[in-house]
């Protein structure tokens, strides 16, 4: 077994997401080591589960050093001997490596430690000696030299964002200046290769938004083991251009202004993925809402108006903003529970806000309040939603105002609810007073 090579000082034990980063090491306040050793060497603690009673892994020993073992650590150790975690249930840990070990003609293995400043091991990956790993002291000062902003670490990953060479003059889409940026993703514990996603920065409230998906993606081939990353990684920072994907990913942000949102995209998407991040505690309240984050300060100023009762006893910040800019959908629909709709009809019905109103709400949750954990996740809710066809595509162009598309699609769904409240234009108002089987169904009055 090689000996570990310690590569940075350890300065702080937390990371700590930055902007306008002019030292990237500031901004990734951790330090890693590298080590090396055949698979039959690896050692366990196993402990029982006072819940569920079976016996789990609680500690590995690399060098006889105790290490907290992460998901990312057993995941990329599952990939680089092509088994799962259903063989332990069969087979101690011991054997299993023990038998990989007489099998596999490469059994070494290339493992990243990460310690904290008391220096407290965490094992990251496990990667193939025989394949290139960007290591992380050269990373640093490549994003230093190229000034990366909005460096951050999480997970084995560094992210960094940066401005491409062409293309990154300021263009407009619903009234909001934004400027093209991209994302590199960076694994600097040897598992997978670093990817470059299409980004865009919305520039009244510093907020980006990032194309976290394979239609937004660009991956960097790294070579050999013996390769020199760095001319790679250079490349990337300095030429790196993408016309066409900025376009596409400027066309679906213009097709989300002219969306209504559906309660599938809301509910089912963006609010059970806040309500996740809270119980992670991958959301941050405790600084009060930044000013910048102006659609949440929007939100919280109309919680406050005719409608506060509504939301009165909703004890997060964000949570309480959120059902100000959609609306409370059980209100709108008369139902106790959205969830007995089916998933077909929550994508027809809307609320109160556009598509781009929801990515706009997200990318400022992500920037303002979001742990790296939690912005990785917004990142990759709108990265999906972008890619495929909105529920309600171009639905705002037909209905402009909100009331007509609300009465028009309530009384199609046939759905309980009350729509006395609702100001509607004329022409959709008397669609429902011309039929009033349909006005009864609307208001829940019509006999079961």
């Amino acid at each position: 077994m090689s000996n570990i090579q310690i590569l940075t000082p350890a300065p702080l034990a937390n990371v700590t997401a930055t902007t306008g980063v002019l030292d990237a090491r500031s901004a990734v306040e951790c330090r890693f080591n590298y080590t090396f050793m055949p698979v039959s060497d690896m050692r366990v603690i196993v402990e029982e589960d006072p819940k569920s009673g079976k016996k789990v892994c609680t500690k590995v020993l690399v060098q006889d050093e105790e290490l907290n073992p992460t998901e990312r650590f057993w995941t990329s150790l599952f990939a680089r001997y092509g088994f799962n975690k259903a063989f332990f249930n069969y087979f101690d840990h011991a054997e299993v490596f023990q038998r990989i070990s007489q099998v596999e003609k490469n059994d070494r293995m290339r493992l990243c430690i990460e310690r904290d400043a008391d220096g407290a091991g965490t094992l990251m990956a496990v990667s193939n000696p025989e394949k290139p790993i960007v290591v992380y002291d050269e990373l640093m000062e490549l994003l230093t030299k190229y000034r990366g902003e909005d460096v951050t670490y999480f997970n084995g990953i560094v992210e960094s964002t940066h401005t491409p060479r062409t293309g990154g003059n300021k263009f407009e889409v619903a009234g909001d200046d934004f400027v093209n940026r991209f994302l590199m993703a960076t694994p600097i514990d040897g598992y997978g290769a670093p990817n470059i996603y299409l980004s865009l920065l919305r520039l009244a409230c510093e907020n980006g938004l990032v194309g976290y998906s394979k239609a937004f993606k660009s991956g960097l081939a790294l070579g050999k083991a013996d390769d020199d990353v760095a001319p790679s990684l250079t490349r990337a920072l300095d030429g790196f251009g993408n016309d066409e994907g900025y376009a596409a990913i400027r066309q679906r942000i213009e097709a989300a202004a002219t969306s209504w949102a559906s309660v599938s995209e809301a509910q089912d998407g963006l609010y059970k993925l806040l309500v996740r991040m809270h119980s992670k505690r991958a959301i941050e309240e405790t600084q009060g809402v930044p000013v910048n984050a102006k659609v949440i300060n929007r939100c919280l100023q109309n919680a406050g108006g005719p409608n506060a009762d509504e939301l009165e006893g909703t004890g997060s910040v964000i949570l309480k903003a959120f059902h100000a800019l959609t609306g409370d959908t059980s209100r709108l629909y008369g139902l106790a529970n959205m969830d007995s709709l089916s998933p077909k009809r929550k994508r027809t019905l809307p609320v109160k806000c556009t598509v781009y109103d929801l990515i706009n709400f997200a990318t400022e949750v992500g920037t303002h309040y979001s742990t790296p954990e939690g912005s990785r996740a917004i990142s990759g809710w709108i990265g999906t939603l972008v890619t495929d066809e909105y529920d309600m595509e171009g639905t705002k162009d037909k209905f402009g105002n909100f009331a007509d598309f609300h009465i028009q699609a309530q009384v199609q769904s046939g759905l309980p609810g009350n729509l006395t409240g609702m100001a509607g234009t004329a022409e959709h108002t008397g669609i429902v007073k011309a039929s009033p089987k349909a006005l009864a169904a609307a208001t829940g009055d019509l006999d079961e």
